[in-house]
C-alpha cells in the first residue's frame, strides 16, 4: 500500500489523464483520423494502469480526520473509472468493428463518465466533508 504522497501523484496523474481523454474525445466528434483513435487508445491504457493502482493505493490516508473522505467515496471512483474505460474500450470496438462514424449520443456518454470520474475524484479531496 502506498501512503498519501502517492495519493498525491495519483490524483495528479488522474487528473492529466482524463483532461486528455475529454480532449481525444471531442477530437472523435470532427473526422475521425487514426490519431485521434490512437488518443483513446492511450486514454483506454492510462486508465486502466490508474484504476489498478487505485487498489494499491492506502484508503486510510483519507479517513485521517471526523469528516474525511470514507472508503465507499474511493468505491464510487473506482465504479466511475471502470465505467469510462468500459465506455472508451466499447467505442474502439464499435469502431474497428462497423468503421462507421461515431455518433454525438455516443460521445455524449463517454464524457459524461469521463467527467463523472473528474467528480468522484474531487469529492475525494473536498475538505470537511459531512456524510449523512
Amino acid at each position: 500500500m502506498y501512503a498519501s504522497l502517492f495519493w498525491i501523484e495519483w490524483l495528479d496523474r488522474l487528473d492529466r489523464v482524463l483532461t486528455s481523454a475529454r480532449q481525444d474525445v471531442l477530437a472523435l466528434s470532427r473526422p475521425i483520423s487514426p490519431r485521434s483513435l490512437a488518443g483513446i487508445e492511450r486514454s483506454t491504457r492510462q486508465l486502466k494502469a490508474l484504476t489498478h493502482d487505485l487498489r494499491l493505493l492506502d484508503r486510510s490516508v483519507l479517513g485521517a480526520g471526523p469528516n474525511s473522505a470514507s472508503p465507499d467515496l474511493t468505491d464510487d471512483l473506482q465504479k466511475a473509472l471502470m465505467t469510462a474505460v468500459l465506455r472508451l474500450g466499447s467505442l474502439l470496438e464499435a469502431r474497428a468493428i462497423i468503421g462507421a462514424p461515431v455518433s454525438d449520443r455516443i460521445l455524449s456518454g463517454i464524457d459524461a463518465a469521463l467527467r463523472d470520474s473528474l467528480h468522484e475524484a474531487a469529492l475525494l479531496l473536498e475538505p470537511n466533508r459531512r456524510r449523512a
